[in-house]
């Protein structure tokens, strides 16, 4: 008997010396992947819906405005009444060298891209020219709106209605300057040359410019848009 205790003891203390060394838990548990930070997580979302099902041209219109410097927000497809909406809006809010638009501008990337084009290449540098300062905002009286033209009852559609049209009301200048469209000035002073150069200049990127002289309904802005005619006709009056 005291044999056969003596061998239980022997097989036990071998057994023991083969046992591996015990470990903490947090020693073989897994470590998690660490989680995408909130700003990580905000920008693969914006990739995701920015781009996500975008054609080509959208994405390579929308490229070019980030390079030019205009900031905006994609939003969800706009589908109005009869022929009113825009399948990829853009809600625009700076234009290149920081000039701010003034409410919420909503227009296709084509308009967006135009408008981008004429405010560095016409505005920026008659504001330099006329005034020796920059421009800081330009209030726009209308962008995206679903309506015939001028609201006439049975007219054609405004190019509104699709996002391819913005007017413009008021321009602010850094030093405290402003030019409104519908003020009535002598023909040499710096105001009425930089309105006249914006307005000369803006048939070179719209299709259609309207102003103060062209009908009862453009009195106090400029109309701006980018309809496709016929032969690459444009209509600036």
């Amino acid at each position: 008997m005291k044999r056969m205790l003596l061998n239980c003891f022997a097989l036990v203390a071998e057994a023991l010396l083969v046992l591996p060394t015990p470990v903490n838990a947090q020693d073989y548990i897994p470590v998690p992947t660490p989680r995408p930070t909130a700003t990580e997580q905000l920008g693969d979302l914006l990739k995701s819906t920015s781009l996500s099902g975008l054609p080509e041209e959208e994405k390579a219109c929308r490229k070019r405005l980030r390079q030019k410097g205009v900031r905006f927000k994609a939003i969800e497809q706009i589908s109005g009444d009869g022929e009113c909406g825009i399948e990829y809006p853009l809600d625009i809010g700076v234009l290149p060298g920081g000039v701010k638009l003034s409410g919420r501008t909503i227009l296709n990337c084509d308009a967006g891209e135009a408008l981008a084009d004429w405010t560095a290449g016409v505005a920026a540098g008659a504001a330099r020219a006329q005034f020796q300062t920059t421009l800081k905002r330009i209030d726009q009286y209308a962008s995206y709106d679903c309506r015939t033209r001028n609201n006439r009852p049975g007219a054609k559609i405004s190019q509104h209605s699709l996002g391819n049209a913005i007017d413009l009301g008021r321009f602010h200048m850094k030093d405290g300057t402003v030019v409104d469209v519908a003020t009535s000035l002598p023909a040499e002073t710096p105001e009425q040359r930089f309105l006249k150069t914006l307005r000369d200049a803006g048939c070179t990127f719209f299709t259609t410019v309207l102003g103060p002289g062209s009908d009862v309904h453009h009195h106090d802005h400029f109309h701006f848009d980018i309809i496709s005619r016929r032969n690459g006709y444009r209509y600036c009056k």
